[in-house]
């Protein structure tokens, strides 16, 4: 008798359970396995698919966030949540939280937390730059023209300005008497007076997307698709700097498992230890007192030194992480103008390291075993004691003249390739000779920048202006391209993994592509910051599945993307 009650109240338990909404695993080791749960619908009623929930422990610097699924399912595993109290917020553009959401997560214990949400009140801190390019109206020249802006900020504060084409000419001569690291929190200014040229009819075009002739806009306001499939399979890990001011440009791991950082204002570098969130910093001496200290991008070399160029300050500085003592070497004098910029370096397997020049259009050497500089004409039609004709100025023409390089990387033999971002050309340059030879893009102004190499040696390339991910071969010298699913995100860095997926990711959309090179496929991991801003990936090959880290620019935050398949 006892047996048949004790059989009838555990298939009354059992039948509860079936019958309350989306339960959590019922098995106690399964739930263990989960910190959080819940489910996600709108205020009508309907489970939403592509919403990232993140979770952020008050008082932390570490915040995780999940996607939701066809079912509108969200699940937070145990490990990534220790046992405290977390803030919860969402991102889905259009949608708000209906009210804001705390939650109490107990070790060894499931807390579930449904979300509802509501239409929001300010779409307009949600949209992206991709967003407002597909909103405004204006020819492809047009938006060409002023996707460029999105790189220094978002388009938010040209479409809400209300400058009328006169107050766009007088912006125009303030704004490009700024270097590239300039914010608007931060204008930083370039150490070389700049003639600028009147361009009225982009100062026109501009007074009819704004607010300088209407109290809101006259165009409908266009968003794109949440993430669906397996776009939703992902874990995104995002981890603040110590100053929310911080400018974090390039993120790389090292044999370690610990990710630098260098910042794009400040002449510093950091370490972000991923397992507790904690960082240091250690501070560069400047070089040219009073010009922009910031850097843009930084590399380890073969033995494990950390190679930063100096971008503005006129040097490339290497430092080693055993004994943290930096180590610099000077552009050499004859080519060390108010105009010379070292912006990325390729580490060489042979120990040398390379930098461009610049406007100069020369490429540098530089042997830290001897301290020897070697100095290459950096494109076949440039001569070096032609120094006049050798300042360059971008253009943002639909035909763009001249050459700028704007990446490069080391292949196994220690040949070099460029991006030649305003010529549309991927550059080889003989590691021994530096003999140049360049291969056109089969997409004329293609804008590659960001290259990297892989363990084939071939040549893969955001290519920023046509929104494709671009790879050449040495071998057979042909090129293949890639376009990506999400209009004006601009890949801006790419990098293959162990699997030969390739990754890239850009400036416009909060978005991490990953290309399956055999099917064509990509899929798109959307970020839960708005405007992050990326513009260099790296790749953990040590785990299964493969891990990405990424520099939140404009947000001041690293993120870790770890896709579940």
């Amino acid at each position: 008798m006892r047996m048949k009650l004790a059989l009838l109240a555990l298939l009354i338990c059992a039948g509860s359970a079936l019958a309350a909404p989306a339960p959590v695993p019922a098995p106690a080791q399964k739930a263990a396995r989960v910190a959080l749960a819940g489910r996600v619908s709108s205020e009508a009623g309907g489970a939403m698919e592509g919403v990232v929930v993140r979770a952020k422990g008050v008082g932390k610097t570490i915040a995780v966030a999940v996607v939701t699924d066809h079912e509108g399912r969200y699940s937070f595993p145990a490990n990534r949540l220790a046992p405290g109290k977390f803030n919860i917020d969402i991102r889905a553009v259009g949608y708000d939280l209906e009210k804001p959401v705390s939650v109490e997560v107990a070790k060894g214990a499931t807390r579930r937390a449904d979300l509802k949400l509501v239409k929001t009140k300010d779409i307009i801190s949600q949209l992206t730059s991709s967003e407002w390019l597909l909103s405004v109206p204006g020819t492809e020249r047009q938006k060409n023209q002023l996707f460029r802006c999105a790189a220094c900020h978002s388009l938010q504060p040209i479409v809400q300005s209300t400058y009328d084409e006169q107050g766009w000419l007088t912006t125009f001569a303030r704004m490009r008497s700024y270097s590239e690291q300039a914010v608007l929190e931060h204008p930083v200014l370039l150490p070389y007076k700049v003639a600028v040229q009147p361009d009225p009819e982009f100062a026109k075009y501009l007074a009819t997307i704004n607010l300088s002739a209407a109290s809101k806009w006259n165009y409908e306001l266009k968003t794109l698709p949440r993430p669906t499939g397996r776009a939703t399979r992902v874990i995104v890990t995002e981890y603040d700097l110590p100053d929310s001011g911080r400018l974090p440009h390039d993120a790389d791991l090292d044999d370690k498992g610990m990710v630098w950082y260098n910042d794009f204002r400040e002449p510093l570098i950091g370490r972000l230890d991923p397992r507790t969130g904690e960082t240091k910093e250690w501070r560069m001496p400047p070089l040219q007192p009073g010009f922009p200290e910031g850097t843009l991008s930084i590399e380890f070399n073969r033995d494990g030194f950390l190679w930063i160029p100096r971008f503005r300050q006129g040097g490339y500085t290497r430092f080693d992480p055993r004994t943290e003592k930096f180590q610099t070497w000077l552009v050499p004098p004859e080519w060390n103008t108010s105009h010379a910029i070292q912006p990325q370096v390729a580490a060489a397997p042979d120990g040398t390291a390379w930098f461009p020049g610049g406007e100069n259009l020369l490429i540098f050497k530089v042997d830290p075993l001897t301290g020897r500089i070697v100095t290459y004409p950096m494109y076949p039609d440039f001569h070096p004691d032609e120094k006049s004709s050798g300042i360059i100025q971008f253009s943002y023409s639909d035909t763009p003249t001249g050459h700028s390089t704007y990446g490069l990387a080391a292949d196994s033999k220690s040949n070099v390739y460029i991006c030649d971002i305003v010529g549309g050309n991927i550059g080889k340059i003989d590691g021994k000779t530096g003999k140049v030879t360049l291969y056109k893009t089969p997409t004329l102004n293609s804008g590659p920048r960001r290259v990297s190499v892989d363990s084939e040696d071939r040549v893969w390339f955001g290519e920023y202006y046509a929104n494709k991910l671009g790879m050449f071969d040495p071998k057979t010298e042909r090129f293949q391209e890639w376009t990506a699913p999400t209009p004006w995100l601009g890949p801006y860095p790419a990098k293959t993994d162990k699997n030969g997926d390739a990754w890239t990711s850009g400036m416009g959309a909060d978005m991490v592509d990953r290309l399956d090179p055999r099917t064509g496929n990509f899929t798109e991991y959307l970020l839960p910051t708005v405007n992050a801003n990326i513009r260099h990936i790296d790749v953990d090959n040590s785990r299964s599945p493969v891990a990405v880290w990424v520099a939140e620019v404009h947000q001041g935050k690293i993120a870790k993307i770890e896709p579940l398949d």
